[in-house]
């Protein structure tokens, strides 16, 4: 597993990026940088993009050297081939195209889900209890598995997919058709897919943080102390270290289930749908496009980071905290990763 942290900057050439370019010719780095100067928004003439990796010798005196031009890189894991290959779970994810409709003032929520349990400051508890209505047919023909904006754990497949699961005996699964909202007509050979397992509790957030919906809660979301916060929990994405889960919690007899937590941010809360090897294989040996496969883990990750012999003297400490942060002390000064 590597951490990797991806940059993308557009700004004054002088001011930031031509320095920048320095630091990383300085390491032997490579980046990607191009101009457009007739652009007329005179920030988004110079545009550079490059990628740092933990793992690297020079990651921690790099860090050191960029840390003065405060620029925030997008943090993510990367899976080595043998991490996959081991795996015998994986978190799907898929590309999201419409909005549910009716989608002014989120009236999707009423048309589609029993909210009697749902509370609208955390986004837990709505129950499906009507097919999604979309505006149009999917246009996306290559994608036999696709997904919505707004509700992440919603899953449509094709008649050509569906027949494959079906085919396969992917046991505890069932499929609705979604409708055409205007017509109020299903839409022909469109899907969702629908998940009747959902695990035990087994979520270690040991790499993120735990979300309660309360007065002032761990987000610094919530200032009203007069609004009926309903006192759940759930998880924040972990972006270093994958999803921790507890491998007893998973049965073999099934290839599809949900989680018992949930995870999203603000107002949003989905739970994660998980699908064993066997699913995958399927999937890939069919050449059904649409999905992306996360390996599960299930042991902490141990987050390093090399310093090289000309930098022995620098020291790293909390190699990883619950807020996704590692303070690093390079000779007393301070780089947040």
């Amino acid at each position: 597993m590597r951490v990797k942290h991806r940059y993308i900057q557009f700004d004054s050439h002088l001011k930031i990026i031509q320095p920048v370019k320095k630091i990383l010719d300085k390491y032997s780095c490579t980046y990607n940088y191009e101009e457009d100067l007739d652009c007329v928004l005179s920030a988004f003439k110079y545009n550079l993009k490059f990628e740092l990796y933990e793992d690297a010798t020079d990651f921690a005196v790099l860090q050191q050297e960029l840390s003065k031009f405060k620029l925030e890189p997008q943090i993510g894991t990367i899976y080595e081939k043998a991490e996959i290959e081991k795996a015998e779970w994986f978190i799907i994810s898929k590309g999201h195209f419409q909005y549910p409709q009716p989608d002014g003032d989120f009236g999707y929520r009423e048309a589609t889900f029993d909210l009697k349990n749902y509370c609208h400051l955390c986004g837990i508890g709505k129950v499906q209890n009507a097919p999604y209505r979309l505006k149009t047919e999917p246009k996306q023909r290559n994608h036999q598995f696709w997904g919505l904006h707004w509700v992440f754990d919603a899953i449509f497949v094709r008649r050509e997919a569906k027949n494959i699961l079906k085919r396969e005996q992917i046991k505890g699964i069932s499929f609705s058709q979604p409708v055409l909202h205007k017509k109020n007509l299903p839409i022909e050979d469109f899907y969702q897919l629908h998940i009747h397992t959902v695990l035990n509790k087994g979520f270690d957030s040991y790499n993120t943080k735990i979300i309660t919906c309360k007065f002032n809660n761990e987000e610094n979301w919530h200032k009203d102390p007069n609004l009926n916060y309903c006192g759940r929990i759930k998880y924040h994405h972990p972006m270093i270290g994958g999803y921790l889960f507890d491998k007893q919690i998973f049965n073999k007899d099934f290839d599809i289930v949900e989680t018992y937590e949930y995870f999203g941010s603000g107002a949003s809360a989905n739970k994660l749908q998980i699908v064993s090897k066997r699913f995958k294989e399927i999937v890939e040996k069919n050449k059904l496009k649409g999905l992306v496969f996360e390996p599960i883990m299930h042991e902490k990750f141990k987050r390093e980071i090399p310093v090289s012999n000309e930098h022995k003297h620098c020291t790293m400490i909390n190699c990883i905290e619950k807020t996704q942060k590692t303070s690093c002390i390079f000779d007393k000064n301070s780089v947040i990763l």
